[in-house]
């Protein structure tokens, strides 16, 4: 008899798991036997849970294969419906059993006693199954998560890593310390206990350093990982500190003995949620402590006091105290108001320092140059879109990133590309209308100048020009001897016509705009590096 080729799909857990991925595999082989199937490829998850498929390499792989028609067996091999995967949803696993059937290649479960047919009894079987296979996970986080609160109400670690200056130790059944357990290594016997104890004596000083850093010295989280970078103490498995390391030996009461559990909540592969106090488990003098309570509770005193936790109306009120003392209010009298929040911790509370400086009574002239410049904005995308549909076919926007921003350009046809520069006009009281020109480093693109009115609502003046490349801002007129290099345009019809015949031409970029402090050419800038690469090279020669 003819043998039809088969693919095998194999599933574990754990590595302690009851099936195990030869006991899987023997009971494929048999059934494959049985039913002259010949198995051809193999799909295997090691150690993946089968709760969903985001982490299953092997399902996703095995989808992809009979999706997209590029395999040559017409059935799937699976030990058991569990196997195939403990969702929560029993839809889920039906749908994904539902994509292959419609491919053409039909699943088996090998250990199952009901068929795979729409025959009712087998159809209800399974459906039935898939329920079970999601309820066993739920049952047992249920229970796992029970046993944890009891080893954590009676003092016991319930999991997770020590931490920088303790380390895990494993007691007997009569609380004896029986040894220190390395990182990986677990407990053998179910009736046996880990605690934290004090780490060594090196990591137990450089903890009471911090804690003498952030109270006494008042110094911020990052100043202190920066310190300890800097004197070459190596962090948690010998990585490099961060504000986050420090914030978490600040923060955690373990340093001075006490257990706290059930924080916050994961389960079944769920987002990680923050659980309210009530539900938290608080075991004091659970540990042998590094630091002394009152040291502890000095620090999160400190920490209570720094401006990012104040509320919003006191971060508020610190605005107006600057805004009486100074009669205004910036970003630098900000930064330079000893114990206040940062213009970026302001920023990402209220959304914008405009909006904070409206809070506090204060109407920053800011505030208008903002408004002007999403009328330009507003004003050059309008007018890119009123080309594309002047002329269809023909004019077509050319993204330069993800979103819509300033450096999207056009392109024509003929491939031709054209950027759009919109000017604001500029007040001034002894010459005519003058605009401003922004920066740009745009050295290959034709450019379509764009002067707006006074309030900023339509172009006043456009000209076609050859590409300008200004890197600090340009105030020009009606009369600037850039616009006699390029064409003027009274509406939009003529942009084609303009722009073809600048790109004929092949005239070379403007060049032009106040070069700024520590500016050099690139030829002065190529004969620097190679002087520097020269320098490195005689040192290492004499060396």
């Amino acid at each position: 008899m003819e043998h039809t080729f088969a693919a095998q799909y194999l599933r574990v857990s754990t590595e302690r798991q009851e099936y195990s991925l030869d006991c899987q595999r023997a009971g494929i082989e048999t059934y494959a036997q049985q039913h002259n199937l010949t198995v051809c490829r193999t799909y295997v998850d090691e150690a993946k849970s089968g709760l969903e498929i985001k982490r299953r390499q092997g399902l996703s792989q095995l989808l992809q294969d009979v999706l997209g028609g590029n395999c040559q067996f017409k059935s799937i091999l699976v030990y058991d419906v569990s196997r195939w995967g403990r969702f929560q949803d029993p839809d889920e696993a039906a749908h994904y059993e539902f994509l292959c059937k419609t491919a053409g290649v039909r699943v088996h479960y090998c250990a199952e006693h009901f068929g795979n047919d729409t025959y009712l009894p087998n159809v209800v079987l399974k459906a039935l199954k898939r329920v079970m296979a999601g309820e066993y996970s739920r049952e047992l986080s249920d229970k796992v998560f029970a046993a944890l609160i009891r080893l954590a109400r009676d003092g016991y670690r319930a999991g997770g890593y020590a931490g920088y200056g303790l380390r895990r130790m494993l007691l007997s059944v009569d609380k004896t310390p029986k040894g220190q357990l390395l990182p990986g290594e677990r407990k053998n016997v179910t009736n046996e206990r880990v605690t934290l104890a004090p780490g060594p004596a090196n990591e137990i000083y450089w903890v009471r350093e911090i804690y003498r850093m952030f109270i006494n010295e008042h110094m911020a989280l990052q100043h202190i990982a920066d310190s300890l970078n800097n004197l070459g103490v190596p962090g948690l498995h010998g990585r490099k500190w961060t504000r986050n390391m420090v914030g978490g030996i600040l923060r955690n009461p373990k340093y001075e003995g006490t257990l706290r559990y059930n924080t916050t909540t994961q389960k079944l592969n769920s987002r990680n949620r923050k659980n309210a106090e009530t539900e938290w488990i608080v075991v004091p003098g659970a540990y042998e402590p590094i630091v002394a309570p009152a040291t502890f509770e000095m620090a999160q005193q400190e920490f209570r006091n720094r401006p990012y936790n104040w509320s919003n109306d006191q971060v508020v009120e610190a605005l107006r105290s600057i805004l009486k003392k100074s009669g205004r209010l910036t970003p630098r009298l900000i930064r330079d108001q000893p114990n206040a929040l940062c213009p970026e911790g302001y920023r990402r509370r209220f959304g914008s320092l405009t909006r904070a400086y409206e809070l506090a009574g204060y109407a920053s002239p800011h505030k208008r140059i903002v408004s002007h410049k999403n009328q330009i904005r507003k004003l050059r995308r309008d007018l890119m879109d009123s080309l594309v549909k002047s002329f269809p076919g023909e004019v077509f926007i050319q993204a330069r990133g993800p979103k819509p921003n300033r450096r999207d350009c056009l392109r024509l046809k003929n491939s031709t590309r054209v950027t759009v520069r919109t000017c604001r006009r500029k007040k001034t009281k002894y010459k005519g209308p003058t605009w401003v020109l922004p920066p740009s480093c745009e050295k290959r693109l034709i450019t379509l100048l764009v002067c707006v009115n006074p309030d900023n609502t339509e172009p006043e003046l456009m000209f076609v020009l050859p590409p300008i490349a200004n890197r600090c801002p340009v105030s020009f007129s009606e009369d600037h001897s850039w616009l006699k290099c390029g064409m003027r345009i009274e509406d939009l019809s003529e942009f084609c016509r303009a722009a073809e015949d600048i790109a004929r031409r092949g005239m070379r970029p403007l060049l032009g705009g106040r070069k700024p402090k520590g500016w050099m050419s690139e030829d002065s800038h190529a004969a620097m590096v190679a002087a520097l690469r020269m320098r490195a090279a005689a040192k290492r020669s004499l060396s």
